[in-house]
């Protein structure tokens, strides 16, 4: 029993590792290497920051990495995972044409669930099937833990050596995570792991489950899939626009970045709060009150114009948003199980593309005509609470097999 512990620490060490890296690279270092490609290369910052337009890519083969890691399991797929992405990253520095820059921010994206949801969603249920939102929460802050080290660590080499040795030391990292990944992963517990008692919620037959065709056929599927394209627009839309919202309401650079930082920090603690909140009371009621906060403080961010307005609004939201793919990754669990659970969390992420495509042009729609983002905030807390809803009047569920 010591022994499992143990091995299922390490492998949450490996999922929290292998978010951290995917996503404060793709996300939260990107601004840094602008300028330096910029001097080399003589590109735009519009010809540079159309790369991002790849991470539709991610949700695109969600399906197909899903389906993947059913038939074959998380650890190859997250060890190949990581290996493209580090391969996306270490041939950088080898690159000379703005299609080659293109090329292998396809290749960074193309694995970017592998890296990430479809992975952390099976292996930590199985590991703690009675305790999958804390531990999936532990491993999601990962996200908020790569976004605080590794912008750090990239500045520090910018201002060592070049934007080249920044890539290859990232790419290198997504090596020593693969090779840990590969040493350290494995698919359950050898003996049953689970002392504690179940929660009344808890799904007894969670290594069971429908298969992709079964969920595509039944009316629960498309209510998650509708509320989860919902609450991703807090990510294509209010998060990437908070610093600009946030100026535009007249707060300094330096209060304004504060600012930010408590939003992170909500983040981090969201994760935990409603991760235990899943284990206590069940996955929806977590989501429906999820979506509620996030509608109404999403709506105070919308609608607050004194500084201390919105310096109260955003810590309070970040705890919401950080806990939204906590939530939704369970809701997919506790609806359908866990045996495809790659196939359909994969499916469900189909729905990125529709959040990330929208989610900007929402934000740019609302700056142009109105000069501010107050309309977006508003129309995005209004998808929030229609997510809610969805929730509140068709009751999920469990799938069982006829």
């Amino acid at each position: 029993m010591t022994h499992n512990r143990l091995h299922g620490y390490a492998i949450v060490s490996v999922v929290f590792l292998s978010a951290a890296i995917g996503i404060g690279t793709a996300q939260y270092a990107f601004g840094l290497f602008i300028s330096p490609l910029e001097e080399t290369f003589g590109w735009t910052r519009t010809e540079i920051s159309a790369s991002l337009s790849f991470a539709a890519v991610g949700g695109l083969t969600a399906p197909l990495i899903g389906r993947a890691m059913d038939r074959f399991g998380a650890r190859p797929i997250l060890t190949l995972s990581l290996l493209v992405a580090g391969l996306g990253l270490i041939l950088r520095p080898f690159m000379y044409e703005l299609w080659h820059w293109y090329a292998l921010s396809f290749l960074q994206f193309a694995t970017f669930a592998g890296m990430t949801v479809l992975p952390a969603g099976k292996l930590i249920a199985a590991w703690y099937p009675h305790a999958r939102g804390k531990m999936l929460g532990i491993a999601a802050m990962g996200n908020n833990f790569g976004g605080l080290t590794v912008p750090i660590s990239v500045a520090s080499i910018l201002a060592l050596a070049t934007w080249r040795e920044s890539f290859l030391a990232l790419g290198g990292a997504c090596f020593v995570v693969a090779l840990l990944a590969w040493i350290v992963i494995r698919e359950a517990p050898r003996a049953p792991q689970a002392t504690a008692r179940a929660a009344p919620h808890t799904v007894t037959t969670l290594a069971g489950g429908a298969t992709a065709r079964e969920a595509l056929r039944s009316r629960d599927f498309y209510a998650i899939l509708a509320v989860v394209t919902l609450g991703y627009f807090t990510y294509s839309t209010v998060l990437s626009h908070t610093l600009a919202h946030l100026l535009n309401k007249g707060m300094s650079v330096a209060d304004a970045s504060f600012a930010l930082g408590t939003l992170a920090l909500g983040g981090l603690t969201g994760k935990v709060v409603f991760g235990a909140m899943i284990d206590r009371y069940g996955a929806r009621p977590a989501t429906i009150t999820n979506l509620v906060g996030q509608t109404a403080f999403a709506a105070m961010l919308a609608l607050g114009d004194s500084p201390l307005a919105l310096t109260i609004a955003l810590p309070c939201f970040g705890l919401f948003m950080g806990g939204f793919g906590v939530v939704s990754t369970v809701l997919v669990q506790d609806s359908f199980g866990l045996r495809h659970f790659g196939s359909i969390m994969g499916l469900m992420n189909l729905s990125t593309v529709m959040a990330f495509g929208l989610g900007p042009l929402i934000a740019g729609v609302s700056f142009d005509h109105t000069g501010s983002y107050s309309g977006a905030f508003l129309t995005v807390a209004a998808f929030f609470a229609t997510g809610a809803l969805i929730l509140v009047l068709c009751p999920l569920r469990r799938w069982t097999a006829d």
